[in-house]
């Protein structure tokens, strides 16, 4: 199926990246109204475009890092997972728990999602938001959720983009690094997500453990 997508999309890039890197931005974006597809499908795809397009004969992380297709498209990937986010924090700033009855933002966004992640917010903070980025059934309500609760637009985007620094690039990577076995880039990018998942759940883990260290010895000096 995939294989079908990139070379139904590759006949429209054959002479310019350019409307892959239309497409790759506009379907990103189009992600924060509601749109129905995984973001490492895109851009795993905007990867494989980019190796399509690349006049690399040999593919290593050297010259992957020197590629500039490869490069603008990781660039394109985050700007339109940024955006596509931006549009739910602002929907959730805006409107509140009223776009919650407005079509598409309903499927995504319920009252059962809002309370758990209002609870996760209380208990977390702002980590909450880079944990999201790897949790699709959860990042629409968390972004909605911190949009209504008002953190400062600038926090919003500086935790975001750290965890999308992370993501937009690899799936991008895969794509292009895989690009001869689009199949096998899918389920890569899929492995992958988990792994990174993973690494920021221990991330997060040890903070926690050394924020509640310092909590704890400050109340046994307090006494």
């Amino acid at each position: 199926m995939l294989e079908r997508f990139v070379n139904a999309l590759a006949t429209h890039t054959q002479e310019s990246l350019g409307p892959g890197y239309l497409f790759v931005f506009v379907v990103l974006l189009a992600c924060g109204f509601g749109f129905p597809m995984p973001e490492d499908v895109i851009l795993v795809t905007g990867g494989v475009l980019a190796w399509l397009h690349s006049p690399l004969e040999e593919v290593t992380f050297r010259s992957m890092m020197a590629d500039r297709g490869l490069l603008a498209m990781m660039g394109v990937g985050l700007a339109g997972i940024l955006a596509g986010d931006s549009v739910i924090y602002w929907a959730g700033r805006r409107f509140g728990r009223r776009v919650a009855e407005v079509w598409p933002f309903r499927r995504l966004i319920t009252p059962e999602k809002l309370e758990r992640v209002e609870r996760l917010l209380r208990e977390r903070g702002k980590i909450v938001v880079v944990v999201a980025r790897f949790l699709p059934g959860l990042r629409a309500p968390t972004y909605f959720t911190v949009g209504h609760s008002r953190l400062p637009f600038w926090e919003f985007v500086l935790f975001d983009g750290l965890a999308a620094l992370v993501s937009a690039p690899l799936w991008v990577a895969l794509g292009f690094w895989f690009g001869d076995d689009i199949e096998r880039a899918a389920r890569e990018a899929s492995r992958f997500g988990h792994v990174v998942l993973g690494i920021v759940l221990a991330v997060v883990a040890v903070l926690a453990f050394r924020w509640w260290r310092r909590r704890r010895a400050a109340a046994v000096s307090a006494r």
